[in-house]
Formats: C-alpha cells, structure tokens, sequence
C-alpha cells in the first residue's frame, strides 16, 4: 500500500508539476510559520514587587466596591482601615503581613517557574492556535507577580498578571493560564466584540465564560479546573456546546455575542 501511494504521488508530480511546486511551497510556508510561531513566544517570569502587590490589592478593593464578593485578605484590610485606605495603608499592611514570611516567595516562585518552563512552549502555540491569534502582539515577556492577596487581577496593557501567596504551582498555574487568556483576548477579540454592539459589563461575561475551553485545551497541564463564576455557568455550558460544535472559536464567539444580547446576565462586575 506504501508503495502504491508513492508512485500514485510520482505521477501526480510529473503530470501536474506546477501544482505539486504550489502543494510543497504551501507545506513549506506552514512549516516555517510554525517555526516562526514556536519561537516568537511569550516567556512568563514570576517574580515578587511591592507595588504591583499593592495593585493587587487595590483590585480586589475596587470589586468590593462594585458590589463583589471578596477574600480573607481583603476583608481583612476593610476590618482595619475601610473600603477605600490609602495607598501608604496599604503599603504598611503588605509589609507587616510579609514580615517573617519572606522565605515564602522563594519556596512558592521557584517550583512555580521551574513547572511553567516546562510546558510553557506547549501552552503558548496551543493557545495560538486554538484562540486563532493573529500575532503575539510584540509581546516579548508577560511578568507574573505575587500577592497575598487571594484573588488574582492582571493588566493586559501592561502585559502582567498576579498571582497568589495562598495557592501551590499548580493552582497558581491555573491561574496563570485563565490570566494569560485574558490578556490575548483584549488584543485580539475585545474590539471585534465590540463591533458586534456588545456593552462593556457583556464583554466580561464573555471573557470570563471562555476560559471554560482552558479546560479541555490544557487537560494534561492541568490539575485543577476552571470554574469561572456562578451566574456564567449557563453561558459557559452553550460555549462548550458550540465549540465542540464548530471547533472554532470565532465562529463561537459570534454565537456568544449574539447570546448575551438575548441573555444579560446580572450580577456583572467590571
């Protein structure tokens, strides 16, 4: 059978030289763009900084005040210095909390980025493809950085994300994942949501819905799963349908737009 197929190709090859040169250019092209891809992407590094702890923090404040639920650390900052303390407040807490924990950072960062380097070339062409990225956006580096806080926020224009003290590597790896998703759908999906008239308050219903598809992409990376929030768990649902579906994610996130201008969802936090 082997055989038969290379001399049905030979054929193929003399009789239709043009198209054959067309076919193996084509085959060429994709190659060299895989290449290309493989080697142009992102490097995360985790690292500890007071300010971006700090940012954190202020974060997981500004939900509070939009009416979202909040973790320990933050309930505890309100306990002591109310829903809205200064920046130098919250620059004392943060230095009394790490005082006798500064070994933490090491013991959390260090198996944190030895894990990530592992699969981080497998994570970002997976992603690539499957989000159907146009570029990395000249996204050279995404920085990580730890907080105490519980809950993680992240800043797509600066190109950084937190994570958490309280969690492991591979919590925190999942975080990582969920964050990095929402960083590339800014840069190539929230203006495209846009024009299909979706309100800012349904745009994070979807960003925040999408990442159920972390779940499948990145099974074997992962070993917790992502949850997302209650009030998305029906949207989340229809986006997994509609994926399985096409296997698209354009032509599901069409699908979803279209959805949550039939469905708001309450309960949104911005």
């Amino acid at each position: 059978m082997e055989s038969g197929s290379i001399l049905m190709l030979h054929i193929y090859r003399q009789k239709t030289p043009n198209r054959w040169i067309e076919i193996c250019g084509n085959i060429y092209l994709q190659q060299i763009l895989l290449y290309n891809r493989s080697m142009n992407y992102p490097h995360v590094t985790f690292q500890y900084d007071i300010d971006k702890d700090l940012t954190n923090l202020q974060i997981g404040l500004n939900w509070v005040g939009r009416g979202a639920g909040n973790d320990g650390e933050i309930n505890q900052i309100i306990k002591t210095h109310g829903k809205t303390p200064t920046n130098e407040q919250l620059k004392i807490y943060i230095k009394d909390w790490w005082i006798g924990r500064e070994h933490l950072k090491d013991t959390i960062i260090g198996p944190l980025q030895k894990y990530w380097d592992s699969i981080e070339q497998t994570f970002f062409e997976k992603l690539y493809e499957e989000m159907q990225l146009t570029s990395w956006y000249t996204v050279k580096e995404i920085q990580s950085f730890l907080s105490i806080r519980y809950g993680c926020g992240y800043n797509a224009n600066e190109n950084w994300f937190a994570t958490s003290v309280h969690s492991g590597p591979l919590q925190n790896t999942r975080i990582a994942v969920h964050e990095i998703m929402h960083i590339f759908f800014h840069k190539q999906w929230w203006q495209f949501c846009k024009e299909q008239n979706v309100d800012e308050s349904s745009l994070w219903d979807i960003k925040e819905s999408f990442t159920t598809l972390l779940n499948t992409w990145f099974r074997n990376e992962l070993a917790d799963k992502d949850f997302g929030y209650p009030q998305h768990r029906e949207l989340r649902e229809k986006i997994r349908e509609w994926y399985t579906e096409t296997d698209d994610f354009k032509e599901t996130l069409i699908r979803a737009c279209a959805y949550v201008k039939e469905h708001p969802i309450q309960q949104h936090v911005v």
